[in-house]
């Protein structure tokens, strides 16, 4: 089955592997005892930001654009113990939207069509958007 919309609300990224993983997977894992492990690739879970963040830069440094493109996001909100630097999510979200990341295209469209952290373009914005769409993005 395919997780609810919005996939947010109903599933988790998992900073070991970068998949997103759909609540009710989680849960059956957890029914099975994988209290600790990832349901989908079996690493240990992280317990504290600097374990998870050592997790995603492994995975930035092996040119994951998924990963880039979550510590984009880590940036942009200040999450994993990281200061909130929306340039640097910028940056990040450019080099992973060139390695083909959905999500780093659609954040990119959102930052320069709003002027959320960069000066606004809203051509610029749209183009990214397109670009998600044409990829996948269903928001």
């Amino acid at each position: 089955d395919l997780i609810e919309l919005p996939m947010v609300n109903h599933s988790t990224i998992k900073v070991c592997c970068m998949k997103r993983v759909c609540d009710g997977c989680i849960l059956a894992a957890r029914l099975r005892g994988m209290n600790d492990r990832c349901p989908f690739c079996r690493t240990p879970l992280p317990t504290d930001d600097a374990s998870k963040l050592a997790m995603v830069q492994k995975r930035v440094g092996k040119g994951d654009e998924d990963a880039i493109s979550f510590l984009g996001d880590s940036y942009c909100h200040g999450d994993l113990g990281l200061a909130k630097d929306v340039p640097r999510a910028i940056e990040l979200w450019t080099e992973a939207a060139e390695l083909g990341s959905i999500d780093a295209h659609y954040q990119l469209g959102d930052s320069y069509y709003y002027g959320d952290g960069i000066e606004e373009d809203e051509p610029r914005g749209i183009h990214h958007w397109q670009q998600a769409a044409m990829k996948g993005d269903v928001l």
